[in-house]
């Protein structure tokens, strides 16, 4: 009997696979343009990216990138007496920031010229 092996896997977890590497990445974005609190960060991922993103929650890439020094908070005093926790990007968080888009841009990058060389690689072939 032979054993049915599975490829690494469909469509969605592909994009699931995407998406989680780029979590830190976006966090970081978002939080250069302002502070936000976790939810608020979600949220804003999936409007901007119309949804394209989401997150079942942000708090591993928060803690990741709080515990390297690229994000600090602060707490806040909201409504009713209530404290909302409010992350802010360092210097740090802006520089990592700066690498990580350079490389992503890098990699994205040479990704989209191999694959627009479908077809023409191996012409005859």
């Amino acid at each position: 009997m032979s054993k049915k092996v599975r490829i690494t896997g469909n469509e969605d977890d592909f994009a699931e696979s995407l998406q989680s590497c780029l979590g830190e990445m976006l966090v970081l974005f978002l939080l250069k343009q302002k502070s936000m609190y976790t939810y608020e960060i979600s949220q804003e991922i999936s409007r901007i990216s119309n949804g394209s993103f989401t997150y079942k929650s942000l708090y591993p890439y928060i803690y990741r990138l709080k515990n390297a020094g690229c994000i600090d908070e602060e707490n806040r005093e909201v409504a009713n007496n209530r404290t909302r926790i409010y992350f802010n990007i360092t210097k740090q968080g802006e520089e990592h920031l700066v690498k990580i888009k350079k490389r992503y841009r890098e990699i994205t990058t040479a990704a989209d010229i191999i694959l627009d060389l479908d077809g023409m690689i191996y012409e005859g072939a």
